[in-house]
């Protein structure tokens, strides 16, 4: 090998170890941007599904990467982003509802409920800035009504053995089990409701495997439940 050719070679190394590491600190620095407005991994991969059309932060040049950044530092705004927190809080709100701690499910009732959090005069003005505060508003209020919501440690656990396993996994069987509880202590649900789900849904026996659409297919089964067992309308 010549000597041009050895030169040649270990400045490109050099060079690709300089990029390795500057996309390692853009993708650090767009998780904690991230973390600041309250967006988790799965509204993450779709907001940059939407503005860059990769799911994947390793599939990103750093030029994405620096435009990814860009716009979580200055609070994204664009549809899909928008319709993740906005989906978040909707999905918050009627687990509110299927717990029998609020009669009104509907977005009129969220937005005077984001209107008092937030002061926005309705949900679809909401920004991830503001988002994050009504949802760990609406957190609080489902602690308070028996949600026990899980350590980050035990969430990391099971994504080990489950590695499709999310927070937005993690938060469902929150409620759903604060919800088996309830109906269990009201003696409408007879066993863990685990495995009545997945009789009645037909389930697979992890219930760690169930999706998202599976485990809100779950919620909503036993949140009519518990509002017959408590006297309550039910409304879908």
């Amino acid at each position: 090998m010549t000597e041009a050719r050895r030169t040649h070679i270990q400045f490109g190394s050099r060079r690709q170890g300089k990029t390795e590491e500057g996309r390692k600190r853009l993708i650090i620095a767009i998780r904690a941007a991230c973390k600041r407005q309250a967006i988790d991994d799965d509204m993450r991969k779709a907001i940059q599904e939407d503005l860059i059309g990769k799911a994947s932060m390793s599939d990103m040049t750093i030029a994405e990467l620096g435009r990814l950044l860009d716009h979580f530092n200055k609070g994204w705004k664009g549809p899909m982003g928008h319709r993740a927190h906005i989906g978040k809080i909707k999905a918050l709100w009627w687990s509110l509802y299927w717990l029998g701690a609020i009669e009104e499910p509907g977005d009129r009732a969220i937005s005077a409920f984001v209107e008092r959090q937030a002061h926005v005069s309705a949900l679809k003005f909401l920004d991830h800035r503001k988002a994050a505060s009504v949802i760990e508003a609406l957190k609080s209020w489902l602690e308070r009504v028996g949600v026990q919501w899980p350590a980050q440690e035990q969430t990391v656990r099971i994504v080990q053995a489950t590695p499709d396993y999310t927070d937005l996994h993690a938060e469902r069987h929150a409620v759903l089990t604060a919800i088996g509880d309830a109906l269990r202590a009201g003696g409408a649900l007879h066993g863990h409701h685990v495995y009545y789900l997945q009789t009645a849904l037909g389930l697979v026996a992890n219930h760690h495997m169930w999706s998202t659409a599976e485990l809100d297919t779950a919620i909503r089964l036993l949140g009519r439940k518990l509002r017959r067992l408590k006297g309550k309308e039910v409304r879908d």
